[in-house]
């Protein structure tokens, strides 16, 4: 990404902007106004194909220009952007707790993430680029 790691953390840790880049998002807030700290909590609406479901997560950890984590639902999902020299943004996505709905579909749903963590970060590069 052609931008500082601070910016990166700055487009990422505000949520209400991932909407804009991932095509498996359609809204994200923090509750109560909250912002990108340790303790904050959001909720998404995700979708995949004419699936559509509501979520709660917990931002983790929220240190600018280094790490963005959050957990989604009760300890389900773990997400962590890292920032990097260069701007090398990584991407980490760990699944804590496999919900009866996925069982069995372990592959069709490692193939649907990755797919939206690269489409999302194209789009946020892309999107950066335009503003440079």
């Amino acid at each position: 990404m052609a931008t500082s790691p601070d910016r990166a953390y700055d487009l990422i840790a505000n949520v209400s902007r991932m909407a804009e880049w991932s095509p498996n998002v359609v809204k994200v807030a923090y509750t109560d106004g909250d912002g990108p700290r340790a303790g904050a909590v959001f909720t998404g609406v995700n979708k995949a194909g004419d699936r559509v479901w509501e979520s709660t997560s917990r931002v983790l950890t929220a240190e600018p220009g280094k790490e963005f984590s959050w957990e989604v639902g009760d300890g389900v999902v773990r997400w962590t952007y890292s920032f990097h020299a260069n701007t090398v943004v990584t991407v980490d996505w760990q699944l804590l707790k496999v919900l009866p709905e996925f069982a069995g579909r372990l592959d069709d749903l490692r193939r649907f993430t990755a797919r939206g963590i690269e489409d999302t970060l194209i789009a946020i590069a892309e999107a950066q680029a335009c503003t440079r």
